[in-house]
């Protein structure tokens, strides 16, 4: 049977990091037991001093209070992983500040001693959420039987339902290819978004071989949203986006930039919803450009439902050379008392 390893199949990070952000906007972090603000902004942080491995979920959310949680998730978790994850936090925070929270998802066969690194000059004592100590099999017909009674409405615990457990192999799989069907089921019934089925699948793609995985993607209908491998043959220009566009028009010129990143972001933006890609791919150039953004600024972006001016602030990004010049374009542009009508 085929290795179930994401490495041969890795997706690409910023991919990563955008659909499974993407699904915990508005929320808090309650479902995975802790507590936190209505998470504001999420977005993938990779120090160049440290390599991140593409496949795995690395992200870093900022909630409503302005404190940052760096989420990893690890499978099968050993105490040598901490010395990595040290290391990323104190990276993370040089940029972030100290009001950074490093939760740990572990799932598999997890290590059960301590999880904190401890030295003369003090201690790393990251959050770590052990979803091995969780029955997946018996949570999905808790949950089944919740949406049938309409008791249920944490619908972002689906997406980190395929951890839950410690079988493995076939099992593990099988676990993982119901979520995905029951999920696919909600979809067509138009309860949860495909965004969140999305975040779901890669959330799994360590869990199951990679025939399987895409066979589930036809069933969806998504292969035209995200790459699994590259061998589908869609260009690495349009999957990267305007991150990879931007890459570009620096070499390029601004032309190319803007061709290769809102034209294609925009044309796949009308499978997803024009107006919820356009705004975070205008998230994602504004981060591109100018690092952190304060909270506000993501807050008036969500707010816009006019498409003409999402387009027009998105032209201001390679034409301001600080984010205050910016940030005049979009309170000129959609002051933050004013509520925006427009393209739908």
């Amino acid at each position: 049977m085929e290795s179930r390893n994401g490495t041969n199949y890795t997706q690409n990070y910023d991919v990563i990091a955008k659909w499974v952000g993407d699904a915990l906007l508005g929320q808090t972090l309650s479902v995975i037991g802790v507590d936190s603000g209505r998470i504001e902004t999420a977005f993938g942080l990779e120090p160049i001093d440290i390599k991140v491995q593409a496949g795995r979920l690395d992200l870093i959310l900022r909630d409503e209070y302005n404190i940052c949680y760096h989420i990893e998730e690890q499978r099968n978790f050993r105490r040598s992983h901490l010395y990595r994850f040290a290391a990323y936090h104190f990276l993370a925070a040089k940029k972030l500040g100290a009001e950074l929270i490093d939760i740990i998802l572990a799932s598999g066969d997890v290590y059960q001693g301590e999880k904190r690194l401890i030295t003369k000059s003090g201690a790393y004592t990251p959050l770590v959420i052990d979803f091995s100590e969780r029955n997946g099999q018996q949570r999905l017909a808790q949950i089944r039987s919740e949406i049938e009674h309409g008791a249920f409405d944490g619908w972002l615990e689906l997406v980190f339902l395929p951890l839950y457990g410690k079988q493995k192999g076939e099992q593990r799989a099988e676990l993982v290819e119901q979520i995905i069907r029951f999920e696919t089921e909600l979809y067509h019934q138009n309860r949860i978004s495909k965004r969140l089925v999305a975040a779901t699948l890669i959330m799994a793609n360590k869990l199951i071989d990679k025939n399987r995985l895409k066979q589930l993607w036809e069933v969806i209908k998504m292969l035209d949203i995200i790459e699994i491998a590259r061998e589908k043959g869609i260009e690495e220009g349009k999957l990267l986006g305007i991150r990879e566009g931007l890459d570009r028009g620096k070499n390029l010129g601004i032309q190319e930039g803007k061709n290769l990143g809102i034209r294609e972001g925009l044309d796949r933006g009308k499978n997803l919803g024009i107006q919820e890609t356009t705004r975070l791919l205008l998230i994602d150039a504004l981060i591109e450009k100018f690092g952190m953004l304060p909270p506000h600024v993501s807050k008036q972006i969500h707010g816009i439902v006019d498409n003409d001016v999402l387009k027009a602030l998105f032209r201001q990004v390679f034409r301001c050379q600080e984010l205050k010049q910016f940030e005049a374009a979009l309170n000129m542009a959609c002051p933050k008392n004013k509520t925006h009508e427009g393209n739908a």
